[in-house]
This record gives C-alpha cells, structure tokens and sequence, in this order.
C-alpha cells in the first residue's frame, strides 16, 4: 500500500478508517464512560479493530524482500503503538510522521471529534424533518395526500431512525390504497421502535386494505396487548375486520349467483343497465328507481345492487346527480318525483346492510345536499321527498356504523336544529325525528362532535320545549336525550348558563303537573324532573334563582303523587342537590313543613334507599339553617334514626347523619341525650379512617360538639383513647 510522505496512508484510507465510524463511537464512549468489564471489552474490540487495519497496511506495503515498507528515509519498521502515550491534541485531517505513530488515543480523539461533527449535522437534518413533518401533517389534514407523502418521504431522506415519519406515511399510504408500501413503512417502524401502538394499527389496516383479515386481526389484537386502554378503539378496528370479511364473502356468493343465471339476480342489473340509459324524461327514471327498490329486499340483492354500481347512481347517474345538486325550489314535481324515488331506493338498499350506508352517505356531497332538501318548505311533493330523506335518515341511524358515519359527516348544528324543528312542526314527522335523535344520541362520539356546537344547538331546543306545537308524545324523548348530554361536563356547563334552558323545563314541569292523569304529562314530567336533576348536581347561578319554585313543585309531587315512583325519586334527587345551597329556599321549605315529609321518609322501612338518601342530605341541609327542622327532629324522635345511620355503610349517608346531628347538638338536652348511645365508639373508628377526608371531618366535627356540650362525652372520649384521634383530625379540618 503506497504512503504519503507523512507516513500515515492516502485520503482513501482515511476514508476507510472513518466508514467504521458508527460501530467505533460506541466503543469509545463504552471505554470513555463505562465501567469494569464493559471498558475492558471494548478496549479489545477497539484495539483488534486497529490491528486489524496496521496488518491489512503492512501487508500492502511490502516493497523490498525484506518485507519493510520504504519511506522518505529508508525502511522503517513502526506500527501503531498500543501502549505509548502521545499527546491527544490531534484533530481530525492532521499527519503524522515517523517519530509520531497514530496511537489508540489519539485514533479515539479522532473518533471524538468526528462523531461531535456528525451530531451538529444531525441537529440540522433533525430541524429539517421535523419541518417538513409539520408540513406533512398540515396536508394530511386538509386531506391532500400526495403532498403530505411528499413532505414525509423528504423528511425521511434528512434523517431515517424517527419512527413517527414512518408510522406517518405508513397512515398516508393506506388512505391512497398502497397497502404494501405501508407495511415496509410499518415494519421499519417496529425495528426502531417494537412497542409502537401506531405502527402495529396502521400495519393492521394495511393487511385489511389487501384483504389479508387474519393477520389484520393480529397486528390490533398485538396493539392491544401493548396498550389495554384501547379496548374500545381495537373492538372498533376488528368490527371493521368482520364487516369486510364479511362483506368480501357475501359478493363471492353474489358473483356466483349472478354468473348461474339467477333470475333475480339478472333482473337488478338489467334494471341498473336500463335507468343508466341517457337522455331520458324525469318520469322513466323515477319508474326505474321504483322498480328496483322494489327488486332490493333482501341482503344478497342490496350486495348485487353494491356490486354492479347502484351505489354510484348518486354520483354518476348524470340527471339524479344534476337535481340532487340543484335548488330544491328550482326543481319540476317530475324532478322532484324522481330525486325521492330514488331516496327511497337507496334506504331500500340500507337495511341492514351498513357497508351500504357507509358509501352513500360518504360519497362526494352527500350530507350538505341531504340537509338542503330537510331544510326547504314546499307543499305536495317537497313533503313526501322530505319523508323520504327522513325514512332514510332514520335507517341509516339504526345501525353502529350507519349512526357513527352520519356524525362524523354531517353538520351536526343544522341537522340537530333540522329535527327538533320536525318535532314542533310536522306531526307526521316528529316521531320519525325523535328516533333518529335519541339513535344517534347512542353513539359514543355523539358528544364529541356537539360539545362545541351546544350554543348553537340549544336555542331551537329551547324553542321545542316552549312551543305549544309541538308534538308531546316525542317531547319526552328530545328531552330524556338531552338530559343524557347533561352527564358531559362540557355540555352541562353550557346548559348551566342559559336562564331560557331552566324556565323552558320549570314552566313545562308546572304545565304539566297537574295533568298526571294523561300518560304523556306522565312522561313529560318524568323527563323535566331528570333534565332539573341533572341541572342541579352542581350548584350554579341559575340553580340560586330557580330553586324555589323548583323546590315547591318537588314538594307538591313528592306529597301528593307518591304512587308515581319515578317521579318521587327525581323530585327528592332534586331536593337533596338544591336544599344545601340556598337559604330563602329553606327557610319556604320548612315553613311548609317540607322538613317533615324528609323525615318520615328517612324513617319509613318501605321507603326506596334511594329516596332516603336524598331526604337525608336535604334535611342536613334544612338543619345547618333552619331552627325548626332541628327541633322538629328532636321532638318526633328522629335522633335515633340519625344515629343509626351513621352504622350504614354509604359514605354519602353517614356524612350527612353527621351532619344533620352536629346542627342537632344546638338545642338543649340533645349532647345528654346522646350519652345512652355508642355514638363516641362509631364516630371515633369513622374518624380515624384518613382515606375519606370529607366523612373524616364531618364526624370530628360532631365528636367535637359532643364533647364541648356534655363532659360524658369528654370522659368516654377520654377512656377510648380518642383524644389523639380528634387532635389529629382537628389539625386536618384547620387545614383543610
């Protein structure tokens, strides 16, 4: 091997040293900053590496017989000494001449310098991927898919161990169909990542798109292994798996079906052929939309209907695609004719089968032109394709997938808005409506989708309950969906704050109150009762000003219609949320002896727990103000049942027995009548238990008053050891 005049190789074979560049920094950094044997190990590595290349030079450089390499000055018999030290002040490109031989140190110093090098140029090519990542992203969300592959494939080429990059244009591939492509992507992912959820999804869907469902199934049951928490979401993608496995089996037979002559079969793709034929009057194609809705009814017919293009008759069948796309006021009654028998064709080939309902209500415009012709008022033959729209709504609306993609597509604002005015206007509609609202209302990502969409939504709710109009026997409904929305902090919060939202449900409580011999007020007043009992669970400012004629209907219902069970139960709900937080309501309360009626339900054994428990936290909310509720207690007994309750086992009843005891303790006699009990015993084992803060401090508070107002109290507390107990919980009641 020829030198240069340093001695030290030509650039070639400095090359060659740094191409191994990658497998030494780790060796150095080991020897640099490992410890006891793993310093050792790499040491030898390191310097079988050196020897390595001084023996491959050696051997090249054997010029004269007596195999010594010649220099500038003669012969010269040096190699790289292992063990001499030189000074390591040499920087990458340096030479060195005979009487300074590369050493291991000064190799490693070049490593070190070069790796430092490396690093910075990853830094940059770093910041460039992650740009052209963010680029990516933006396209990939405003659906532009090729461009988004773009960005990440350039990302990629800054820099190629990012896992995100692959799992990104593995997700960017799948929605071109370049299935196989993805799983490259998915399986680099994995190598640099094997517990990446993302890559073993995407690579699941990519097995899916090509059909491959066992293996699709694999890669989700894998993510889920991974991740528990995803039950949910993986339960989703194997439905998704079935449904195309599924699907992919009833065309085969279909196929074959079709291709042995079945007359059925023959007769919906004749049909099809026929209705494609250009250039025809609105009334020849409105018959053949009839006659193949009548044709479809039955799921291998909807597949045959799928399979030789019905579905696409929305997009390509050139005069229902110009009218469905038009004004619907601009349309002739034959237009109009036949734009709803093909609606009604098309919900014909929806039943029951939700890969049908998916690629029409996904096709290109679909939602936006649907609510066009929900929104419009025309007579005649506006209604009946309005009807059809809704009978169609409404199939689509009964299944999983059917309800998820109507969500997910459409403007939830104006159909929301749409339905609720069908239910104060059209009679022969409403039902239809309310339906719809109450299916769609099943699907998990149905609050989701309205959370920010909730003050536009409420004012033609409002307007429902308001109007005399509207449809009472699916009023009821509306209302119990509501209240469902109530459960979502982000929605009841909404709700909270709109003063119409609570005097609509006040004003059609007291409508309807007093009609309870008709089944629908039954239900009406049912539904404003668990619309008022979710409004009240938390206290608000509207809460303050609408509880008292809240509270005097609750009263009138819970004592005069206590065979309506329903209606009793939501009414001492109400109770018990609105009781502890308003004052003049109270003060109503028990001036109307509605502390009493809470008493003898706590009291009565028959009484629903439920119903109890309400009562008691509305009593201790009558006993923390009113004087008379405290004496009444006192006076009729009611201290024993306060006590044996604190033995219960629901956390909620004990803190409020406490409660309702600790105001007790105000009127005379009652400390010294509580010293022939095992009061002190129970609350001192309740009052130590530091894992329910809340019931902690309630009852300190009580042994507290206990033994403030009778020195028996004092002495029991005393002989149980107790005092540490209450000085303990006295500390955290300071503090808390």
């Amino acid at each position: 091997m020829a030198t240069n005049n340093d001695g030290i190789g030509t650039q070639k074979e400095i090359d060659d040293f740094l191409s191994k560049v990658d497998e030494i920094e780790n060796l150095v950094k080991t020897m640099k900053y490992g410890k006891g044997q793993d310093v050792s190990t790499a040491m030898q590595k390191a310097d079988k590496m050196i020897d390595d290349i001084s023996k491959k030079k050696a051997a090249n450089e054997l010029k004269d017989e007596d195999g010594l390499p010649q220099t500038k000055t003669g012969f010269n018999k040096t190699v790289i000494n292992k063990t001499e030290n030189v000074s390591s002040n040499i920087t990458p490109g340096e030479t060195h001449g005979i009487d300074q031989p590369v050493n291991q140190e000064a190799f490693m110093a070049i490593l070190e310098a070069d790796a430092k090098e490396r690093a910075e140029q990853r830094k940059i090519r770093e910041k460039e991927a992650n740009v052209l990542k963010e680029q990516g992203n933006e396209y990939f969300r405003q659906e532009n898919y090729h461009l988004a592959l773009t960005c990440y494939s350039k990302a990629l080429d800054q820099i190629k161990d990012i896992t995100v990059l692959y799992t990104n244009r593995a997700q960017t591939l799948i929605k071109i169909e370049k299935y196989r492509e993805a799983l490259t992507d998915c399986d680099w992912a994995l190598r640099l990542s094997p517990n990446c959820i993302k890559a073993h999804i995407h690579m699941g869907r990519a097995h899916l798109g090509l059909k491959d469902y066992n293996k699709a199934r694999d890669c989700f049951q894998e993510a889920q292994k991974l991740e528990p928490k995803m039950e949910s979401v993986i339960k989703e993608y194997m439905s998704e798996v079935d449904r195309a496995e599924e699907q992919e089996k009833e065309e085969k037979k279909v196929k074959k079906l079709f291709e042995s002559g079945d007359k059925n079969c023959c007769g919906i793709a004749y049909l099809l052929e026929k209705v494609l034929k250009p250039n025809q009057l609105p009334i020849y194609y409105a018959g053949g939309f009839k006659l193949l809705g009548s044709a479809v009814n039955n799921n291998e017919e909807r597949t045959l209907f799928r399979t030789k293009g019905g579905l696409r008759l929305i997009e390509e069948h050139s005069y229902f695609q110009k009218c469905f796309a038009a004004s619907p006021r601009s349309l002739s009654q034959e237009e109009l004719d036949m734009l709803t028998a093909g609606i009604d064709m098309f919900n014909k080939a929806c039943i029951d089968c939700e890969t049908n309902q998916q690629l029409i209500v996904t096709s290109n415009g679909f939602p936006n032109k649907f609510l066009r012709f929900l929104e419009v008022n025309i007579k005649s033959n506006g209604k009946v394709m309005k009807t059809a729209c809704i009978n169609f709504l409404n199939t689509v609306a009964l299944t999983e997938l059917g309800r998820s993609t109507v969500i997910l597509t459409f403007n939830m604002t104006r159909l929301l808005t749409l339905l609720y005015d069908l239910v104060r206007t059209n009679a022969s509609l409403a039902v239809m409506a309310g339906y719809i609202l109450n299916n769609l209302a099943l699907d998990k990502r149905f609050k989701q989708q309205i959370r920010d969409k909730m003050d536009d939504i409420l004012p033609s709710f409002e307007n429902l309950l308001k109007d005399n109009s509207s449809v009472l026997h699916v009023l009821p409904s509306c209302i119990s969906t509501m209240m469902n929305l109530c459960y979502d902090p982000n929605i009841r919060l909404k709700i909270l704050n709109r003063n119409e939202m609570w005097k609509a449900n006040v004003d059609l409580l007291v409508i309807h109150k007093d009609k309870l011999k008709e089944p629908v007020s039954i239900e009406l007043v049912e539904a404003c009762l668990g619309m008022l009992a979710n409004l009240t669970y938390e206290p608000s400012q509207n809460m303050k000003e609408f509880s008292l004629p809240i509270c005097k209907n609750c009263l009138e219902l819970c004592s005069k219609f206590k065979h309506y069970k329903l209606i009793v139960q939501r009414a001492f709900t109400i109770l018990g949320h609105i009781l502890p937080h308003s004052i003049p309501t109270v003060d109503w309360f028990c001036e109307n002896a509605g502390h009493e009626l809470l008493l003898y339900c706590i009291k009565n054994e028959e009484e629903l727990e439920e119903n109890k428990k309400s009562a008691l936290k509305g009593l201790a909310g009558c006993t923390q103000i009113n004087d008379q509720a405290r004496i009444f207690i006192v006076d009729h007994k009611g201290l024993g049942t306060l006590v044996k309750s604190i033995k219960s086992c629901d956390e909620s009843v004990i803190g409020n027995a406490a409660l309702c005891l600790g105001h007790c303790t105000q009127i005379p006699k009652v400390c010294a009548a509580l010293t022939k009990t095992d009061i002190m015993k129970d609350l001192l084992v309740l009052a130590r238990d530091g894992k329910r803060p809340q019931l902690q401090k309630n009852c300190a508070i009580l042994i507290a008053k206990l033994a403030q107002g009778d020195t028996r109290h004092l002495e029991k507390l005393r002989e149980l050891h107790g005092i540490e107990i209450l000085h303990s919980c006295m500390n955290y009641i300071k503090t808390s």
